[in-house]
């Protein structure tokens, strides 16, 4: 009998000991997963991608205009593509306003744009010059 009570002693205490390794790395699992920090929201935000974009471009437009009146067509034709565009996602301002002095062939651009989203409000002003 004394054989049997050691023997239920030794699996009492290989279960308890199993039991409470169980238990500690469950505690440390759930708080392991908590404490790592998700970053790939900010990575597949489009944000500034687009922002930057749509600088670009408008640097773009200033740039292959010929003329006066075609700067202002031009303009007015980016602006209508890219509220458009982005529309379901953003909500852009874009406001210019047109220098021209025909006697030197050049403008002055002064700009205005801001991005919004749900997240965040990116703006910019500039102003830029253009000789034909």
């Amino acid at each position: 009998m004394r054989n049997l009570l050691k023997s239920r002693k030794a699996q009492f205490y290989i279960l308890s000991v199993v039991g409470l390794v169980t238990i500690l790395y469950a505690i440390g699992k759930s708080l392991t997963t908590s404490s790592i920090i998700d970053t790939s929201e900010l990575a597949l935000r489009n944000d500034f991608f687009v922002f930057n974009n749509i600088v670009e471009k408008t640097l773009a437009t200033l740039n292959a205009s010929k003329s006066c009146e075609d700067l202002n067509f031009n303009l007015q034709e980016f602006k209508s593509f890219a509220i458009k565009e982005f529309a379901p996602t953003f909500r852009i301002e874009y406001n210019y306003t047109i220098s021209c002095n025909e006697t030197s062939r050049s403008a002055t651009v002064s700009f205005n744009i801001t991005l919004y989203s749900i997240n965040s409000q990116i703006a910019t002003s500039f102003t830029k010059s253009v000789n034909w």
